[in-house]
């Protein structure tokens, strides 16, 4: 006797037979009569349905024996799932493999014949065998035979596994808080509903099927949703949209609906998964009113504050002694900054919740950069910084004008913080062709910026360790307030650096004179 060796794909093998959950499962009517009829067929005393497990083979089916399991190593069938074809034994005990196997001398087993049961991948994960007590030979009917049951057994094990499959994801599917619904694309009804779709309408499912989603949503008719379904079928992998839920009893909740369109069984459905958004809705009514009462109770005075610091540190109010003045200006540039990182708190806050409007139109470029440098032309006295503005002439771009100029104010102004005393920041524009698109860029010759934070530097509040020597201050909001601007006005924003040199630079789409 020789134990069989393990063939090459062993555990993609192991990975198959487990898949279709059949070991240590009870006897079945179906897998007994298929061993029946493999026996009858063949003239043999036995038969047997058998998958092989890591150390095991278990029987799942059998005709006229009693094993239940036997060890691999003293099984005929560890030898028969390592061939591509019917494997066929005339005589066991004048086979070197299998004289003297004590299973099968015990058993008085002298014939065995087996059809490998193949995965869609191949593997054979056990055999349809007959057997007998005397040796002998099949016939190639009866080969052919045996080969065309294990093909129909294993699509009997293919329907099982998949029906386990979808039973799995049904019980899956029914804890899911979410709304789960499958749809029919053409009609529109709903086909299933799942437990949380039920309760949240308060209708039956047998009602749903005869109910379509302009039953359930306020507001939106069968062409709104005609589109989502033409959108699905030209590619797009999902269409998400919001709405108003209906209920049976007349009471309503907001949604956020994600469909897809996949196929069930060849058919193509539209699976639509459902989000109850009341709390989303009532943290957006919070930020709205947020903005507001910080616009008004805050923004407000801190304006009028700023303002009048600002008159005293001008002199308006005559000559203040030395400590005073000190403090005064002092006071005049830390409330800049708080006012700053208001509009800046107020501006992301607008953004996230789409309260801010963008007014698209033709710009001259020239006059824009101009008009940026200028504002900053005190504040680069101070620092000891040259700006130079260069290029512009005749071009035009498409943008909001005022969001645009926020836009380079936060990069001139930072270049501003960074450029060494006696440097000079650049502002720049460009076009690298007639329609191509137009390129504004701020350069300074400061430190450049960190590696390690070059991942975050448009995330929210990410500020750069730069020298404890010279704070350079700011809310950490203005490169993520400038990035979701640009992209807003269907630009992109980006930068190069090194030290001694860094580049913001922004494109927008040009515009006609």
């Amino acid at each position: 006797m020789r134990a069989p060796s393990l063939p090459p794909n062993e555990a993609d093998r192991l990975a198959d037979l487990h898949d279709f959950g059949v070991l240590d499962t009870p006897s079945e009517k179906v897998f007994n009569e298929f061993a029946e009829l493999a026996a009858a067929i063949c003239g043999t005393q036995y038969a047997a349905v058998t998958l092989i497990d890591r150390d095991r083979q278990w029987f799942k089916a059998e005709y006229g024996l009693a094993f239940g399991q036997t060890t691999r190593d003293e099984s005929v069938c560890g030898h028969a799932i390592l061939e591509n074809e019917v494997f066929e034994v005339p005589d066991t005990e004048r086979d070197e493999r299998f004289a003297n196997n004590p299973v099968l001398t015990n058993a008085g087993i002298r014939f065995y014949c087996g059809s490998q049961l193949r995965s869609d991948r191949g593997h054979a994960i056990g055999m349809l065998c007959v057997l007998d007590s005397e040796p002998r030979q099949l016939s190639l009917a009866q080969r052919h035979s045996l080969d065309q049951l294990a093909d129909v057994m294993m699509a009997v094990l293919e329907a099982g596994r998949q029906s386990r499959m979808l039973n799995w994801f049904g019980a899956l599917v029914d804890t899911v808080a979410d709304e789960i619904l499958v749809t029919d694309p053409q009609s529109l009804r709903y086909l299933y509903a799942n437990p949380s779709a039920v309760r949240s309408l308060g209708y039956s499912l047998e009602q749903l099927r005869g109910m379509t989603p302009m039953d359930v949503m306020k507001g939106q008719n069968h062409a709104t949703f005609n589109a989502y379904v033409r959108q699905l079928q030209e590619g797009a992998p999902q269409v998400v949209f919001e709405g108003v839920r209906q209920r049976s009893d007349g009471g309503s909740y907001p949604v956020e609906a994600r469909w897809q369109l996949v196929s069930s069984f060849g058919r193509p459905v539209i699976l639509s998964i459902v989000t109850d958004i009341t709390q989303r809705k009532e943290m957006e009514r919070m930020k709205s009113e947020f903005i507001s009462v910080v616009s008004h109770e805050l923004r407000t005075p801190l304006t009028s504050i700023h303002g009048a610091v600002k008159l005293l540190d001008g002199g308006m109010a005559g000559v203040l002694p030395e400590g005073a003045a000190r403090l005064v200006t002092l006071a005049a540039r830390n409330s800049e900054r708080l006012r700053t990182i208001v509009d800046d708190i107020l501006d992301m806050e607008k953004m996230a919740s789409g309260q801010m409007t963008f007014q698209i139109d033709a710009l001259d470029v020239a006059p824009l950069l101009e008009r940026a440098a200028q504002a900053f032309e005190a504040v680069a006295n101070t620092a000891g910084v040259r700006l130079a503005v260069s290029g512009g002439a005749g071009l035009h771009l498409r943008a909001d004008a005022q969001r645009l100029h926020q836009v380079l104010a936060n990069l001139i102004s930072n270049a501003l913080k960074f450029a060494p005393k006696g440097s000079q920041v650049r502002v720049e524009a460009s076009q690298a062709g007639p329609g191509s698109a137009v390129r504004l860029q701020v350069t300074d010759q400061g430190p450049g910026i960190p590696d390690e934070f070059r991942g975050r530097i448009f995330q929210r509040f990410a500020q750069a360790q730069m020298t404890a020597s010279r704070p350079k201050g700011g809310s950490g909001l203005g490169l993520s307030i400038a990035k979701e601007m640009v992209e807003h006005m269907g630009g992109r924003i980006g930068y190069d650096s090194v030290p001694g040199c860094t580049v913001f630079h922004v494109t927008l789409p040009p515009a006609v004179a």
